[in-house]
């Protein structure tokens, strides 16, 4: 039976209220670190899924006063595996389409690709627009899908021809971290990435920072908190050592390397720093609060939902790209000279 969010606020005995305000990342909420991560935990444990879809936005929705067709590919799966990061920039796009006039339509990527192997079309009539997310490697699937809407807007993934972008440039915003990582004074990194297009760029920067690699620590865990735990892991279990500091490309796969180090018997941040990129929720309730790179989510799927709608209501001709400025986030998991280096607010 799928959890529901009065299951979590049952298991932790807090009220429903409680847990939606946690889950939304109300600043304003006021309650203790250890019933907030109790929360969170329980969340975890469950894989608990917010369905802010069916709370605000009833997939193939239809408006009886429009037949102007707006379509968005969710990066969720048929498993609905929880997505932190893409979730929150849908809770941006839905904000927009809850009360708009026009007929709304939700994909899975699972379901998007198994509509282009059988070269099914994804509505009956050509949608106005679409909203894409994430990088998609697979050329023919982005013509495709070129093919099936008038207009489509890109969300921090690919630029793509003649399409809208709206996200952060990912190389400037993990330079960002970089650049703090080397201005606290280490000379070695272990790099933790999702994907391969990014990494050079990458090893390149840090080294112009005076930032060697450690190879043996370096690796491609794919975006997942769980396959970053176990290779870390790995790699601690031959007892070679870590560097001073991971940099991980999110914050997933930080909490998998920072939950590795701690099991090992290890401290953070005085024996390995870590630090993440995307500021997801679980990033300050963590076993130790993460360092990272704060990206506007929910800003991002509210931009890029009015450009779309701008371009199918005025025709405009040319593609925009938008880049939405980061923050460094600084919390406990990093350190220079044995202190903690954070903010005085986090």
């Amino acid at each position: 039976m799928k959890t529901t969010i009065k299951d979590i606020a049952q298991a932790c005995g807090v009220s429903v209220g409680l847990v939606s305000r946690i889950l939304n990342e109300d600043e304003t909420l006021r309650c203790t670190p250890e019933t907030r991560e109790k929360v969170l935990r329980e969340i975890e444990r469950t894989a608990y899924i917010p369905n802010y879809n069916a709370r605000q936005l009833a997939n193939y929705s239809v408006k009886a006063d429009s037949d102007i067709r707006i379509g968005y590919i969710t990066y969720k799966g048929a498993v609905l595996k929880m997505n932190s990061y893409f979730d929150r920039i849908i809770e941006g796009v839905t904000t927009i389409l809850i009360n708009s006039k026009y007929q709304v339509y939700r994909y899975y990527i699972d379901e998007v690709h198994e509509q282009y192997r059988k070269k099914q079309p994804l509505c009956d009539k050509k949608l106005d627009g679409l909203i894409l997310f994430g990088s998609i490697d697979d050329d023919g699937l982005v013509k495709w899908l070129q093919r099936q809407s008038k207009y489509i807007s890109s969300i921090y993934g690919d630029i793509i021809e003649n399409a809208d972008f709206v996200g952060s440039d990912l190389a400037s915003t993990i330079n960002l971290m970089i650049d703090y990582i080397a201005k606290l004074g280490y000379d070695e990194i272990g790099v933790v990435s999702g994907d391969k297009h990014r990494v050079p760029a990458l090893y390149e920067y840090a080294a112009g920072k005076g930032l060697r690699l450690c190879e043996g620590y370096s690796f491609n865990a794919g975006n997942d908190m769980s396959r970053a735990y176990e290779m870390m892991k790995e790699r601690l279990e031959t007892g070679a050592r870590p560097p001073k500091v991971m940099c991980c490309m999110n914050d997933e796969m930080a909490l998998g390397v920072m939950n590795a180090v701690l099991d090992a018997g290890l401290r953070v941040p005085e024996d390995v720093s870590v630090t993440g990129h995307d500021d997801i929720l679980k990033s300050n309730y963590s076993r130790v609060p993460l360092t990272t790179v704060r990206i506007y989510k929910e800003e991002i799927g509210r931009l890029v939902t009015d450009l779309l709608l701008e371009r199918i209501n005025y025709k405009r001709k040319f593609p925009v790209k938008l880049l939405v400025p980061c923050e460094l986030v600084i919390r406990k998991s990093i350190q220079k000279n044995g202190r903690e280096e954070r903010r005085r607010n986090e």
